[in-house]
């Protein structure tokens, strides 16, 4: 099987709702400048594989990557035709990157009960996987059972790489025992050699991916308001701000949640200190974001994936500092 990931990706930018022609342009245009991956998420957004077939019809070379769906939304079944049937139509582009979401997508967003995340995830990748190598299974697990199924379609091979998304040392020591790589999102570049050392103590020869933050802009301070607000809604869920506080940010987040929990939301977001938000979110010149860049690759990430962001209000504002972002930290 090739290797999951590597070399230098794009999130296409989920945030701008852009219609699906919109986003197969932006696929085709990062193909051109030499981007190696294509990364969707899956949050209320388009589905992603609606979304990423359309972005394989419209691009020849890229690859493709979910990061990430949820396990709870789709059954493993579901999940490994979703799969084969984009493998197929990419010409074996597609990696697929899976993760457990959160409550709030699952349960309230979604409905189904948000139970035993780590155990259900790596039983899931297990059958995922073993439905990919086209098995008829024959699985009683202690979260899925399937008996006689196959997949009964055009499988392709190889099938495609299964990552996980991970964040706290659990989820990432199950990346090292089941999958093929993991994603990494919201770290600190000083933070990936820790983070990937659980990886790596699994049995598993694995690649890395790591969502970072990025715009190139004459607004600092802009994308910092932008950042305070943002980080500050990922610190209120205790599995982010456990992950926050092993990155050396564990003072900062509990006087922020001290303040949150006293009804000073606006204060809670405005104590987070600079220092903090400038390692999760890299904004400046075109020089400086991409040496911020290339830190998390030096780090050990072996496929740094640009996910744009800007503190622009002015549509126009916000797709130049977009697009200053993507061009300088295309490969090509």
């Amino acid at each position: 099987m090739s290797s999951a990931v590597g070399g230098t990706g794009l999130a296409l930018p989920l945030n701008l709702a852009l219609p699906v022609r919109g986003f197969v342009e932006v696929g085709a245009r990062a193909e051109a400048a030499g981007y190696d991956r294509l990364w969707v998420a899956e949050a209320g957004n388009n589905d992603a594989f609606g979304l990423l077939t359309a972005v394989a019809l419209g691009t020849s070379t890229v690859g493709l990557a979910t990061g990430v769906v949820p396990i709870y939304t789709r059954t493993p079944s579901l999940m490994a035709q979703c799969t084969a049937t984009l493998q197929d139509v990419s010409g074996g582009r597609f990696t697929l990157g899976v993760g457990v979401s959160s409550k709030t997508i699952v349960e309230r967003w979604n409905g189904v009960p948000y139970d035993k995340p780590l155990g259900r995830l790596k039983e899931y990748v297990e059958v995922v996987r073993r439905l990919l190598d086209w098995e008829k299974l024959d699985h009683d697990g202690a979260y899925y059972d399937v008996h006689g199924y196959m997949l009964l379609m055009n499988n392709p091979k190889p099938p495609s790489p299964i990552i996980i998304g991970a964040l706290n040392e659990q989820m990432l020591r199950a990346g090292g025992e089941v999958a093929d790589g993991v994603c990494l999102n919201w770290t600190g570049a000083h933070a990936v050699p820790d983070a990937l050392a659980h990886v790596e103590a699994g049995p598993r020869e694995t690649t890395n991916a790591c969502f970072i933050r990025v715009c190139v802009t004459e607004d600092v301070p802009a994308v910092r308001r932008w950042a305070r607000r943002e980080v500050m809604s990922y610190v209120t869920v205790p599995a982010y701000r456990k992950a926050f506080g092993v990155q050396g940010w564990g003072d900062v987040t509990t006087r922020a949640m001290e303040l949150w929990d006293g009804g000073d939301r606006k204060g809670a977001a405005a104590s987070l200190p600079d220092e903090f938000l400038d390692t999760l979110v890299l904004a400046g010149d075109a020089d400086d974001v991409r040496e911020r860049f290339e830190a998390f690759r030096a780090a050990g990430v072996d496929e740094p994936v640009a996910f744009l962001v800007s503190g622009q209000t002015d549509p126009e504002a916000v797709r130049a500092e977009l697009e200053a972002t993507t061009s300088a930290l295309a490969p090509g």
